[in-house]
């Protein structure tokens, strides 16, 4: 092979590497969590030196040029915040890898889009795997006898493989997988396909139910209902409808109390959470805490917190009004982008980010961090919104 060939292919090997990595080893990796995000690490440093090689190449992938500027501006930002406003230094280190990561998967999304969605729906594959591992030894060891609540799956119970440590995070791990099942069925031409992804939900479906994550139910829920409403007709609105009734009946006919439980736990303290981040901004509204400053530590029916519960309140917090403005504009271009590309990619991804908007009141944290779920939720589908070239529909 021409070695100019070769050397114009390296930016695409190492992205590609770097999404396999973010997608795939977190169910499982060796060394786990820490060799996990430092594997993810070295092959975005060297996507870093490949582009850097051909950024010609790499840079005409970049083609959302208001969106990247808002980016730039709340790079920017997030820069005067450490140097000028006393927040963490190491936000810079991961404020950069996770910049590779934003180019990275912007031009994997320009140039090989159905590559990266291949490595989503291969992610959902492995998902629904996980979760049939971790339901089948949750049941053989427990029985169905176990209460409302009581029974929140986040590990397999095999060390190592899909271990999440929380049912928050496996929950929305889970979810995602779900969305993009049930965006491959929608998108699916044949019957065979749609029954493998049919059958793939059921197990993903019931995971992020037993996992009793609000967040993921409510994630599965708003991106679930644009993707039915992007690429759903009557047929299938009525399906997924009589679906959802048989699964709910089914659901209150094991867990009769579940709806009372529901609503008596309503916001879960969140309400005071939320009034203590806001009495703590005055004098800071404009230019927030600094980057990476969390709250106070606060002592809640004997849990401690420490984040804000809501991703839009901690970009606040720690960015004021100026990131909090930065970043809503990230997410509006985002959004009109990829509303008005047609590509399979852009649709998932916006289903994806229309789940993330809706969770973001409620949850989140760590805005800029360590690969974690912010990087599926939110930075993967704004990324695909940069490399994603605008088709508008034929009317």
């Amino acid at each position: 092979m021409d070695p100019r060939i070769a050397l114009k292919r390296l930016p695409f090997l190492f992205a590609w590497l770097s999404m396999a990595v973010l997608l795939l080893g977190r169910f499982w990796w060796p060394g786990e969590t820490s060799a996990w995000a430092s594997s993810m690490r070295f092959c975005l440093a060297f996507f870093l030196l490949a582009a850097l090689l051909n950024w010609r190449q790499v840079g005409a992938e970049l083609v959302e040029r208001q969106l990247l500027l808002l980016m730039g501006g709340l790079a920017l930002w997030v820069l005067i915040s450490v140097c000028w406003l006393g927040g963490e230094v190491d936000i810079l280190r991961r404020g950069l890898v996770l910049l590779v990561f934003i180019v990275a998967t912007a031009y994997l999304a320009g140039r090989e889009s159905q590559t990266l969605l291949r490595l989503l729906q291969a992610s959902a594959v492995l998902g629904a795997l996980a979760s049939l591992v971790t339901i089948g030894l949750a049941l053989h060891k427990n029985g169905f006898n176990f209460s409302y609540r009581a029974f929140r799956l986040h590990s397999s119970g095999i060390p190592g493989f899909a271990e999440f440590g929380n049912p928050i995070i496996s929950g929305m791990h889970l979810a995602l997988a779900g969305l993009t099942a049930f965006w491959s069925l929608l998108s699916s031409k044949r019957w065979s396909g749609r029954l493998f992804w049919g059958l793939l939900l059921l197990p993903l479906g019931l995971y992020v139910f037993l996992s009793f994550s609000r967040s993921a139910w409510l994630g599965v829920a708003a991106g679930g209902l644009f993707l039915l409403w992007r690429l759903g007709n009557l047929r299938i609105w009525i399906g997924c409808g009589v679906a959802l009734v048989l699964a709910l009946v089914l659901a209150l006919l094991r867990f009769p109390n579940m709806l009372g439980v529901e609503a008596a736990r309503n916001l879960t303290h969140r309400d005071v959470i939320w009034k203590m981040v806001l009495d703590a901004m005055p004098g800071y509204w404009l230019q927030g805490h600094g980057a990476g400053v969390n709250m106070d530590l606060m002592q809640i029916d004997r849990l401690k917190v420490t984040n804000t519960h809501s991703l839009y309140l901690e970009v606040l917090f720690q960015y004021g009004v100026v990131g909090l403005v930065l970043f809503l504009g990230m997410l509006l271009l985002a959004v009109r982008r990829l509303w008005r590309c047609s590509n399979d990619l852009a649709t998932l991804a916006l289903g994806l980010l229309c789940g993330s908007l809706a969770v973001m009141f409620f949850e989140l944290h760590s805005f800029i961090h360590s690969p974690n779920l912010i990087w599926l939720w939110i930075w993967l589908p704004l990324a695909i919104a940069l490399g994603s070239r605008e088709r508008l529909h034929a009317h």
